[in-house]
């Protein structure tokens, strides 16, 4: 079960990634300019985390995942994905930033964060 905290402590081992606010004041990660995680709530109160991916398919890859993955919009270069935090695993959860990451910073801008060994 992941939380906010952990996205932090990920996040903050990503080279350039600056934490920082959301448009409307949520908490959120940038690569660059662009937002990679961003913190929201659903109607509970329960932490989601707002991911994107340049995976087009992913909609129908995580329909089984609509516990989880409570809102996916799939736009013509890229997906976002909003997932709950304590149905997330630290492994998964690192596959998630990981690939925001790079889709909204350019992988080039990671070289080695050490992430990659919660993946193996």
């Amino acid at each position: 079960m992941a939380t906010w905290a952990d996205v932090d402590l990920m996040c903050g081992r990503l080279p350039g990634a600056e934490q920082g606010q959301a448009h409307e004041g949520s908490p959120a990660w940038f690569a660059g300019r662009h937002p990679f995680a961003r913190l929201r709530w659903d109607d509970a109160g329960r932490e989601l985390v707002q991911v994107w991916t340049d995976e087009m398919d992913t909609g129908p890859a995580l329909a089984e995942r609509r516990d989880t993955f409570v809102r996916i919009d799939t736009f013509r270069y890229r997906v976002t994905m909003w997932a709950r935090l304590d149905r997330l695993d630290a492994r998964e959860l690192a596959e998630l930033l990981l690939d925001s990451y790079d889709v909204r910073g350019g992988p080039r801008r990671r070289g080695d964060t050490g992430l990659a060994d919660l993946l193996r």
